[in-house]
């Protein structure tokens, strides 16, 4: 098992960058389910009723991207709110209530959720990578300030181990079980843990990596600051923003570049299965 290539790995070798890749749906809804029962597609996972698939599809369709998590009891979940305790036909009904733009119906629970995808049956990096670091932080996670579940595939496989936290549909990849303490540190701040962040899924690609770089740039002077991102040009080739913080203002340009990607593991001996373009950080001057 050591000695196999995991695709995260070949993506590291190939240098590709996370940031600008912090994409995520509208809305989450996470149906417990226990893991051992997990299939792909996931809606044909072992045990459910058709009515509950179609439920799941139509939730799809409607933008809520339904997901299956382990690690608590929690029947079903959305935004804040939560169905502690409920039968397969209530989940399914409520289910078809959010298709159609209604609200859960549940409780409030404030506490932040974190999802880390252990979806073996996905990936290899998922179950590899995702199991060590969704362990770690059920370990050091405070149950009174954290929800941390185990899921289904979230995207970004390559990234593993990926994470998804609500409800600022946050992405993070690549954090390795020795970075959970940091990681959790930085939420209950209310801060992005940067280096493991994919940017910030209300902005396009190229501003993810621009308000990343401000970021970054205020963590390296001692401040912890918001960023008004003013999107200056975009081309083909070159991009460029101002990014005013509390103490200063940057003029960010970036570059794209593209990189040959295998999204699965299960595509490594055939070679690369696509390509992306990321943009990276040209140059980086203080107003």
């Amino acid at each position: 098992m050591n000695s196999r290539i995991f695709c995260r790995d070949v993506c590291l070798d190939r240098g590709e960058p996370m940031v600008g890749a912090g994409a995520a749906a509208p809305r989450y809804a996470l149906l417990h389910w226990p893991r051992a029962k997990w299939r792909v597609p996931r809606h044909l996972s072992m045990g459910m009723p058709e009515s509950l698939t179609e439920a799941m599809l139509a939730a799809n369709e409607a933008g809520i991207n339904v997901t299956l998590v382990d690690g608590d009891e929690i029947a079903l979940s959305c935004g804040d709110e939560i169905l502690p305790r409920a039968s397969l036909p209530e989940v399914t009904a409520t289910l078809k209530r959010l298709a159609d733009g209604r609200g859960l119906g549940g409780r409030k629970d404030r506490r932040i959720t974190i999802l880390c995808c252990t979806d073996g049956k996905q990936d290899p990096c998922c179950a590899k990578f995702g199991n060590a670091t969704w362990k770690r932080l059920r370990d050091l996670a405070d149950p009174s300030v954290f929800r941390v579940l185990q899921s289904t595939h979230i995207g970004g496989c390559r990234f593993a181990a990926s994470l998804l936290v609500l409800r600022d549909r946050a992405r993070y990849g690549r954090l390795d079980p020795d970075q959970v303490a940091h990681f959790l540190a930085a939420l209950q701040r209310a801060e992005v843990y940067l280096p493991c962040y994919r940017g910030n899924p209300l902005l396009t690609g190229p501003a993810q990596v621009a308000e990343h770089a401000a970021l970054s740039h205020t963590r390296e002077t001692g401040q912890a600051a918001r960023v008004v991102l003013e999107e200056v040009r975009i081309a083909e080739t070159e991009a460029e923003f101002i990014a005013t913080l509390p103490e200063a203002r940057l003029k960010i340009r970036l570059t794209p570049d593209s990189f040959a990607v295998n999204t699965r593991c299960r595509t490594l001996e055939d070679g690369p299965d696509g390509s992306v373009t990321r943009w990276q950080v040209a140059a980086l001057e203080a107003l």
